[in-house]
């Protein structure tokens, strides 16, 4: 998510997860049902907010059969990885309009990477970054080169930058909740993430899938 600051005039309840369900069922029919975008309802909602996707299964949330096709998806999803439905705000401020956006959470390596999701994404990709500086024999340090290599050292900036937006969102739901990847970074993971990063639709992001190819087939082969 590219999650921003909310107005301290927002209703806190939307963040407590096991207290948010009618709250969180008077939006979505205002929004899914009567078709409303504005209003001092909006208002009162924060950029982002969880909640927990069995508050929202089976209840009659929509009239258009497109909108119930995206909301059961992520509904099902969310409960397949014993996760959250994570719902972000978003506005016109032209015309003064407000419309919802969901992900699944928390964010898992395969996930397709969205603007709603990109923070989670990089968070995992800097844990990554992290981990080859901190253990280089396993993949090679992707940032051994940073002083040298001044395009490696933009990307590793605006991959902290990305990532570090989330730390908002941190101040208020445990990591857990957010992302999920295995810290210990087996080779399943790592492909994961390489595919991930290839299928990211920032340009730069191929060229840094690149160099990590780069850096650990020079590992493999006993460079380094």
């Amino acid at each position: 998510m590219s999650h921003t600051h909310s107005p301290t005039g927002i209703n806190q309840d939307y963040f407590q997860v096991e207290k948010n369900q009618d709250l969180a069922l008077r939006l979505f029919r205002y929004y899914y049902r009567a078709h409303q975008n504005t209003g001092k309802l909006f208002d009162d909602v924060p950029d982002f907010f969880l909640v927990d996707p069995a508050v929202l299964n089976g209840a009659e949330l929509t009239t258009r059969a497109s909108d119930k096709l995206i909301l059961d998806d992520c509904i099902h999803r969310a409960q397949e990885r014993q996760g959250y439905v994570g719902v972000s705000k978003r506005k016109n401020p032209k015309l003064n309009y407000y419309w919802l956006e969901l992900t699944v959470l928390p964010f898992m390596l395969g996930d397709s990477v969205t603007e709603n999701n990109r923070s989670e994404f990089f968070h995992v990709l800097s844990n990554f970054i992290e981990y080859t500086k901190q253990h280089p024999k396993a993949y090679g340090d992707i940032t051994a080169e940073i002083d040298s290599d001044k395009d490696l050292a933009l990307m590793l900036k605006e991959i902290n930058k990305q990532g570090g937006s989330l730390n908002a969102l941190l101040a208020i739901y445990a990591l857990e909740r957010l992302v999920r990847f295995n810290a210990n970074w087996p080779i399943s993971e790592v492909n994961k993430l390489l595919m991930t990063l290839k299928d990211n639709d920032q340009s730069w992001c191929e060229v840094f899938f690149e160099y990590l190819i780069y850096v650990m087939g020079r590992k493999g082969k006993g460079g380094g």
